[in-house]
């Protein structure tokens, strides 16, 4: 599978006018994932593979940078050198990192894939004994980011297990507040315009 351009001057606006809402937040998962770099070969006869970022809340986030938008997310990864290579990769795509936090213990999420073109790609998630983005905690969300921000999005995953499930749900509370009180409570946030 081909490395994924990159930017070649990464949009990273969090580093120069940090009270800029952002355009998007996501939460939940992250990791990384190992693509074999042979096609039609199941995983026991691959030789050669290849590193990428992962995790759905984490695709969404680069997608929006690499289209220049504001993105950052919010997970954890284990403090391993995955969990390095995660920060080193949103970093790189323009992705604002600040609430990637590290869980000792907890070994960053890995994802292994087969290729067998054109339409059949089995995916194997490593998530035990348990993924370090179902430790995120409601006391450790920036609720005046995640309020301000145009769009929060999060992923169902996280309201598997607790804490993280608290923390999705208290994230979600805070966003339905801040678009029932309007813009005026939540600088830079943006929604439907009022019905006539």
């Amino acid at each position: 599978m081909p490395e994924p351009t990159r930017p070649t001057d990464p949009y990273t606006p969090y580093e120069t006018d940090p009270c800029t809402p952002y355009d998007l937040i996501t939460m939940g998962r992250i990791g990384v994932d190992i693509y074999p770099l042979q096609t039609g070969v199941p995983l026991s006869k691959v030789t050669t593979f290849g590193k990428y970022l992962g995790g759905s809340a984490t695709n969404v986030a680069v997608a929006a940078a690499r289209l220049g938008r504001r993105a950052a997310v919010v997970s954890r990864t284990g403090n391993d050198p995955f969990g390095d290579y995660v920060h080193d990769a949103l970093r790189e795509f323009g992705v604002d990192d600040r609430w990637v936090t590290g869980v000792d213990g907890l070994p960053t999420p890995v994802t292994f894939c087969e290729i067998f073109p054109p339409d059949d790609f089995p995916l194997y998630f490593y998530r035990q004994p348990k993924a370090p983005d179902l430790e995120i905690a409601a006391g450790e969300l920036d609720l005046d980011a995640v309020r301000a921000a145009r769009i929060f999005w999060t992923t169902g995953t996280g309201l598997c297990e607790e804490p993280s499930r608290s923390a999705t749900l208290h994230a979600l509370a805070a966003r339905s507040e801040a678009r029932a009180t309007g813009p005026a409570a939540a600088p830079g946030a943006t929604g439907p315009a009022p019905a006539p």
